[in-house]
């Protein structure tokens, strides 16, 4: 019998991703936001800290636009589970995580989780006061640069 069963790149494992970045902020999120904080904690070597959650691979940089709707599903998973909870503002929805939510992380103890905890922690304690726009503007100015040793190599 052959094993279909898909959690890379999943709602599930973006949520997961985004429960953890939540349960380390001390701030309520929108969902932009994430998702740019997402993409560099899976990538923070790229910018200037420790080895990557992920391997690295060419042009890397475009994946930060291309998972929004699996952050927006991500999130929804989350939110049906009562992990997270979303905040009406007169400028969009925020996001933060919920008491359950850090009670149910509590749970994990693999070696991934511990790294996921690491880099997530690590990205926070630079990106959490920072505005979405800032944080937006600063991958646009380097995005260029993440996975371009792919493409100096081949030259």
């Amino acid at each position: 019998m052959e094993n279909n069963t898909r959690l890379f790149n999943t709602p599930l494992e973006i949520g997961l991703r985004l429960l953890v970045l939540l349960s380390q902020s001390q701030t309520q999120m929108d969902s932009e936001k994430l998702m740019y904080l997402d993409f560099l904690c899976l990538n923070t070597f790229d910018i200037g800290g420790p080895e990557s959650l992920h391997a690295p691979i060419p042009n890397r940089g475009v994946q930060v636009f291309a998972k929004k709707e699996l952050i927006q599903r991500g999130l929804a998973v989350m939110l049906s589970k009562e992990l997270i909870a979303i905040i009406p503002t007169e400028k969009g929805f925020l996001y933060y995580a919920t008491d359950a939510g850090r009670y149910f992380l509590q749970y994990f103890q693999t070696p991934y989780y511990s790294k996921l905890v690491e880099k997530s922690s690590w990205v926070v304690s630079l990106f959490d006061e920072e505005s979405t726009q800032e944080i937006k503007k600063y991958i646009d100015d380097n995005l260029s640069k993440w996975g371009g040793e792919f493409v100096e190599a081949a030259k």
